[in-house]
């Protein structure tokens, strides 16, 4: 038997059989014992032949476990003899991958020839480091990462060794001075993982000793310590000796020494006492003043223009940025000429009652604004390739607007004219001249300023050739689907480094790692001066290995189910390790809400075996939140006695919340969220659970709510609410909703008839199945300037199921926004809805029937209400559509069609720069009684009072109001990440006239009123 052996040192060793068996013993794991055959044989041979043939290669472990019996990559064949050199260039290549410690080759000789077997030692890696006994601060994850030890990093105890005195010295850095740090390792050989249990034992935290103040400025020491917050006897943290130093820059920065210095050192450690003497140094450095010449701006305005406020410091080129944003901001307020020049002088100066002397230094930017300009227009001249109106879409420079002089500087000059170069470049232009030219008082008009860009566009370069070399992996055509630069396209360095990062993107989501890209770029002259010159290109790849996942090893989880982490992992074993599904994977866990960290990295990543372990592992966040807060509500409630009008109440209002993550371990929620005031209180109990049955497009929730509402001081309601849903994801853009819901809503302390009852608010029980269906194309949700969105959604109730009526809803909405040039675009809404009752319920009539017995009707919150800011803007909140006959207050209807459309454009308006926009709007529809009512008619037949008693109306006395309504308006935006501020204004042109009671207590007394034409709205939140 013949052996070689290879140690973590690189030194190898070729070994007779006749080393001693006590040395080799010492040095690696003993081998498997081989079996009685295979002694007699070696006795019998002695050293095996280097003529023998190869029987078997095999990766065999000390305990006997057979890793490969075909390892790959090795200079040794089956059948053949092995090669001169052959063993220790295979221990070589092993060695390499980093997955073993220890290796040795056993020679056998066997029937028919050798066996080689390779005894390994299996390298371990680092996986979860876990802290036990720790007292914050350090929290856990800050004090595991001053250990630095990554995931999936070889295991050395020479690692761990310096991991842990890092730890020490994190925990001496917040006052554990005495704190003692041990780790158990905790391995896993089948997966080869580390996990690492680090105990601490953190002893008595330091506490502030004597603090010795330099004080080099001129103010009090007493008034420096009590800004820093430094008292002997105080708990010493790292947090509390950073916050003090920064107190005392905040404040002498606050008194304009901008350049202040406080700095915190330490003393030595007394164990006897258990304190750390400290030392505050601070130095004020001389006193900065700013002063402005020619020109107001505010205070604040200043600290955001000038740097040496945010870097608290002074120096040139902090001044020469300030001076560049003054005269920028002056560029931009219409003052194109404007001159910004600063000096800086220092001086001596005195405090007040204070014997300290000390320096100032005064910074003065004069400015001479001149006059005022207006961007009257924007020219480009000499573009044959690219349309004007592309250019245009590149400019920053803006012309005069509503309110604006337009946006216009020197840097936005020269911003946008190279922009407009680096298009040309870009596409094969490589010669290619923009020149801008900025025009002041154009046609002899004072302040009138013209932008021009000439534009020379020399000749055009394209690619005549592509070559492909050295890709193996992908084909030509794959290739060629992600490149840019194909013969006949335009030829640009800039395309070159896209195909680049594109080939690249391409090689690394499938698993290699180590792709490298070159290209040759070799140049020829134009045929003839008509025709453009032409560039041959030549690709140049070399691949790499193809790393693929060997197994997914999934670890930190407390609570969490290990199948739960395994559904969102994208990447599974034998599979190739793809980029893009490891940072799919680690978004998804993410999305779940349960983790505070998610980690994926591969085992041993600097070896060369392409065969990868790769280690998720995840942080779990805390399971229970709470939440509370308390604030004032004001609203405007129904009356009972005018049907348009309102009455404000305000209300002192509290809100708690408590949750609970991951309930089951399968990234549910429940949460119960109670919010209470005098007008109103509600609790809500809540289950979520996102990939229901095991599907990540399936989602449940179950929600019940209970709610007491005090409109005003005539009554209450109660409301009881269940839900059940369930939401299917078909595409990244279309969706389902499954529903199942219950409503019961009471009336109690009832002090007025039941007529006069406000909206939502009458009795009422309901229980429906529903379907909805949406599909979302918006560029952006809350605020679209492109796409469309569509939804549709059908219900049905019924009195079998314990509805207090039987009817059919359907409901469709259908809203599309489309960009009109660069700064205009225009939306539309189509809305329409419909209810069909059915079996014993009837279909709302005016006037509804008084006298018992009194059919069965749709309730009134399940009937169709519209008004408001998000609707017809033309009516106040819910107020369009049937009204009661004897009330005047809105009952709702049985269908509703809504049409909305706006033009929106942008407003330049000083102080609020490009985030403010302005709309045109037009609404137009109606709720209606029933779906045959719908009708396009100008106006409602307008009551008929009775001649000899005006209090009495005889025809079109119903409130049954089936006009169609038309409303202009005009609104302002302003944006926010959430969506739009609006204020819309709205004027009604075919306001409706109804009856309604008599202000007086007269019976039966009646009179018309018309409904207001003006509507103003605040709110939050694109309209649809």
């Amino acid at each position: 038997m013949k052996i070689d052996r290879f140690h973590r040192g690189g030194a190898f060793l070729l070994l007779p059989i006749l080393f001693a068996a006590g040395a080799l013993r010492c040095q690696v794991p003993a081998p498997a014992q081989p079996s009685e055959q295979q002694a007699s044989a070696q006795q019998s041979q002695g050293a095996v032949s280097p003529a023998l043939p190869i029987v078997a290669v095999r990766i065999v472990t000390s305990d006997g476990r057979i890793l490969s019996e075909a390892p790959p990559g090795l200079p040794l064949a089956v059948g053949q003899p092995a090669p001169a050199g052959a063993i220790r260039e295979s221990l070589r290549i092993l060695y390499r991958t980093g997955n073993y410690q220890d290796l040795q080759a056993i020679e056998t000789p066997v029937t028919g020839g050798a066996r080689i077997d390779f005894l390994v030692r299996e390298n371990l890696f680092f996986n979860q480091v876990r802290i036990a006994g720790l007292i914050a601060p350090p929290s856990e994850a800050t004090a595991v990462a001053s250990m630095q030890i990554n995931l999936g990093q070889v295991f050395r105890p020479s690692v761990l060794d310096e991991g842990l005195g890092r730890l020490r010295d994190a925990l001496a850095e917040e006052g554990l001075y005495e704190a003692r740090v041990s780790a158990e390792p905790v391995p896993h050989p089948q997966t080869q993982q580390m996990d690492m249990l680090v105990r601490v034992v953190p002893g008595p935290r330091a506490r502030i000793g004597q603090i010795q103040l330099l004080n080099h400025t001129g103010y009090p020491s007493s008034q420096l310590l009590e800004q820093a917050r430094l008292a002997a006897g105080r708990e010493l943290t790292l947090r509390r000796l950073q916050t003090g130093s920064e107190r005392i820059r905040k404040f002498l920065g606050k008194n304009g020494h901008l350049s202040a210095r406080a700095t915190v050192r330490r003393g030595p450690y007394d164990p006897a006492k258990k304190t750390v003497p400290l030392e505050l140094e601070v130095a004020e450095g001389p006193r900065v003043r700013v002063a402005v010449s020619g020109a107001k701006f505010s205070r604040r305005a200043l600290k955001k223009l000038i740097p040496i406020y945010q870097e608290a410091a002074i120096d040139p080129d902090l001044l020469e940025e300030g001076r560049r944003n003054l005269q920028e901001r002056l560029e931009n307020d219409g003052y194109f000429d404007a001159q910004v020049t600063y000096t800086t002088a220092t001086h001596e100066f005195q405090k007040s009652g204070s014997a300290w002397k000390s320096e100032e230094e005064v910074v003065t930017y004069a400015i001479d604004r001149g006059e005022r300009h207006k961007v009257v227009g924007i020219e480009i001249a000499g573009s044959r390739y690219f349309s004007r109106e592309q250019l245009r879409q590149r400019l920053r420079i803006q012309p005069a607007a509503f309110a604006s002089p337009g946006r216009f500087s020197r840097s936005l000059l020269d911003d946008d004219a190279q922009s407009m170069l680096s298009l040309y470049q870009g596409n094969g232009f490589e010669n290619a001249r923009v020149t801008p030219v900025a025009l002041d008082d154009f046609h002899g008009k004072s302040g009138a300023l013209l932008v021009r860009f000439q534009i020379d566009e020399g000749p055009q370069t394209k690619v005549g050739s592509l070559s492909l070399e050295g890709n193996r992996y992908f084909s030509q055509d794959e290739l060629f689907s992600v490149i840019g630069s194909t013969p006949g396209q335009p030829f640009s360095e800039f395309n070159v480094i896209s195909d680049r990062d594109n080939i690249l993107a391409l090689y690394f989501n499938e698993g290699f790692p180590q792709a490298r890209f070159t290209a040759a770029v070799e140049r020829s002259a134009a045929a003839s001066p008509s025709l453009p010159a032409q560039v041959r290109l030549t690709y140049h790849l070399e691949e790499g290995p193809q790393v693929r996942v060997r197994q997914v090893l999934s670890g930190g989880q407390r609570h969490t189910r290990p199948e739960v982490i395994q559904r969102e992992i994208r990447f599974r074993p034998g599979e190739p390790l793809r980029q893009g599904e490891v940072v799919e994977s680690q978004r998804r866990l993410y999305n779940l809400g349960i983790f505070n960290r998610v980690a994926i990295e591969p085992q041993n990543s600097a070896g060369s075996d392409p065969q990868k372990n790769v280690s998720v592992l995840v942080e779990e966040s805390k399971r229970y939140t709470l939440s509370y807060g308390g604030g004032v509500e004001v609203q405007r409630l129904a009356s009972t006695t005018d049907p348009t009008g309102g009455q404000l109440r305000a209300s002192p209002r509290g809100l708690l919340e408590i949750s609970k993550a991951n309930l089951t371990g399968r990234a549910d929620s429940l949460a119960l969220k109670i919010r209470g005031s005098t007008l109103q209180g509600r609790a809500q109990l809540a289950y979520s659970a996102p990939n229901t049955f095991g599907k990540d497009a399936l989602s449940f929730q179950a929600v019940a709510s209970a709610e007491r509402i005090q409109d005003i001081s005539t009554f209450s309601v109660t409301r009881y609410e269940g839900t059940v849903q369930l939401a299917q994801v078909v595409s990244p853009l279309t969706s389902l909703l499954y529903r199942y819901a219950f409503r019961k809503v009471l009336v109690n302390q009832l002090k007025i008839t039941p007529q006069e009852v406000p909206l939502f608010n009458q009795p009422t029980l309901i229980s429906e199945f529903g379907l909805g269906w949406f599909r979302d194309r918006r560029d952006n949700p809350a605020n679209a300037t492109r796409g469309n969105f569509t939804s549709a959604d059908t219900s049905v109730a019924d009195t079998s199921i314990g509805s207090s009526a039987s009817f059919l809803r359907f409901f469709i909405q259908n809203s599309a926004y489309y960009p009109l040039g660069r700064r205009f675009s225009f939306a539309r809404s189509l809305r329409f809805g419909v209810l069909l009752p059915y079996r014993d319920t009837v279909s709302l009539s005016f006037p509804a029937p008084i006298a018992p017995p009194l059919p069965t009707v749709i309730p009134l919150p399940e009937r169709f209400f519209a008004g408001g800011g998000t609707s017809l803007r033309g009516f106040a909140l819910n107020q369009a559509g049937p009204r009661d006959a004897l009330t005047g207050f809105p009952v709702g209807g049985q269908a509703q069609l809504i049409l909305n459309q706006e033009l929106r454009f942008p407003l330049r308006v000083p102080l609020f720069g490009t985030q403010l926009g302005g709309a045109l709007f037009y609404d137009a529809g109606n709720v209606f009684s029933r779906l045959k009512h719908i009708s396009l008619r100008w106006k409602s037949p307008t009551p008929v009072f009775d001649p000899l008693n005006p209090t009495v109306c005889q025809y079109n006395c119903t409130n049954e109001l089936d006009s169609y309504s038309h409303t202009l308006g005009f609104g302002v935006r302003y944006a926010t990440p959430v969506g739009p501020i609006r204020v819309d204004i709205g004027y009604l042109l075919n306001p409706s006239t109804l009856v309604v009671p008599c202000p007086s207590a007269v019976p039966n007394c009646q009179q018309s009123a018309t409904l207001p034409r003006w509507q103003l709205f605040f709110s939050l939140g694109a309209p649809f």
